[in-house]
């Protein structure tokens, strides 16, 4: 009922006219308290289902009408010095970041979306494998429709050895977000807090994820981080991670970089200050298009992650997790950061990732014909 309230609704607070959405909120609000009044006084039980619509529709309005939606910006204090001094929003930089910091980075979001059944459903479920997360847009719904109908169909709807979910950020645009709602009923497989979802917000996401599988999805024994427009051989990822269990106890693998220097020119994409981040070097680190690790480490990462302070290059930040932890990152082979050419390769044993795939190119790979399984 709360829904088909807050749909004829939705235009209306939806325009940029803040004195009537706020005239709204406080009409509403004392309509809410009055029957709360009424409820109590009189015992009136009719009223009951009346002040749960109102006040579901209550909180949605505020949602929506709050700091551009839904951002929840952290603040980094730390305690030598007194300012915040980088925004996980817009990289505004006050003081240079620390190499570490008593508990500047929390993550204090909470779900708007959860799915926390997909580990615990199945007959499978006590020999989940790999739980792979992957990070997506909202407006990126046909990408996610064809990983559904390629490579991720191998997750029997996630009850198999394989788990998955893709993990998003809040929006400030409704119709994404209703039609996001209606997804996740649909698919039960989406996972998404009340951060921005902006690429500079890429560091909380990635974190969102290490935070979903350490605690909802401990019966996985490896974890994947990937994006939406990869291809993921399952069956090869699966041999990956048993051959090279031993060194995924001890941090991550995937497609690495081992030295790499700040990009400081303020023109490209991945540039990064001196502010933000004063070493000459990177530590190694894995690209976030395909990672993986052991359980163990995912909970290690997670529980470290409140001392390292921010920096936007998700990738950078799991390696600086990696580094306080005294954790390695292990470049490991058939895991690829750029497109490999589409070929029987895609089924075999050799490839575990590709890059840049188009909903398109993901079909044409899944749907190649007469190649060897041995290819």
């Amino acid at each position: 009922m709360a829904f088909n309230l807050w749909r004829p609704l939705r235009r209306f607070f939806c325009t940029p006219c803040g004195m009537l959405n706020f005239v709204y909120v406080l009409a509403t609000s004392s309509v809410l308290l009055l029957m709360h009044l009424m409820y109590i006084n009189n015992n009136l039980k009719s009223f009951a289902p009346i002040v749960k619509t109102v006040n579901t529709d209550v909180k949605r309005v505020l949602y929506f009408q709050t700091s551009n939606l839904a951002t929840k910006a952290p603040t980094h204090s730390i305690n030598v010095v007194k300012t915040d001094w980088i925004s996980a929003q817009n990289r505004t930089i006050v003081s240079k970041r620390p190499d570490v910091c008593d508990s500047c980075f929390p993550h204090h979001y909470t779900y708007i979306l959860d799915s926390e059944e997909i580990c615990s459903v199945g007959a499978d479920k006590k020999d989940v494998k790999v739980i792979v997360l992957i990070s997506t847009t909202h407006v990126n719904t046909a990408r996610r429709k064809a990983l559904r109908e390629t490579w991720l169909t191998h997750t029997r709807s996630n009850t198999g050895d394989v788990r998955y979910a893709f993990l998003l950020g809040a929006t400030s645009n409704t119709a994404d977000q209703v039609a996001l709602e209606t997804e996740s009923a649909t698919y039960r497989d989406i996972i998404q807090e009340d951060f921005e979802d902006s690429y500079n917000n890429l560091t909380l996401k990635t974190i969102m994820a290490f935070k979903w599988a350490s605690l909802k999805c401990k019966v996985a024994k490896f974890f994947m981080k990937t994006d939406d427009d990869m291809f993921v051989n399952l069956n090869s990822l699966k041999d990956a991670v048993t051959k090279y269990s031993s060194v995924l106890e001890k941090g991550i693998g995937g497609y690495c970089n081992l030295s790499r220097e700040p990009i400081r020119s303020k023109t490209e994409k991945w540039s990064v200050t001196y502010e933000m981040y004063p070493n000459k070097l990177y530590p190694p680190y894995c690209s976030g298009t395909g990672y993986v690790t052991s359980m163990n480490v995912v909970e290690k990462v997670y529980k470290v992650s409140k001392d390292v302070p921010f920096i936007y290059l998700e990738d950078v930040y799991v390696s600086l997790c990696l580094n306080r932890l005294g954790l390695n990152a292990t470049h490991l082979p058939g895991f690829h950061a750029a497109l490999q050419k589409i070929g029987c390769e895609y089924q075999s044993k050799k490839l575990v990732t590709s890059h840049r795939l188009t909903p398109k190119m993901l079909h044409e790979a899944w749907n190649l014909k007469n190649c060897s399984k041995k290819a």
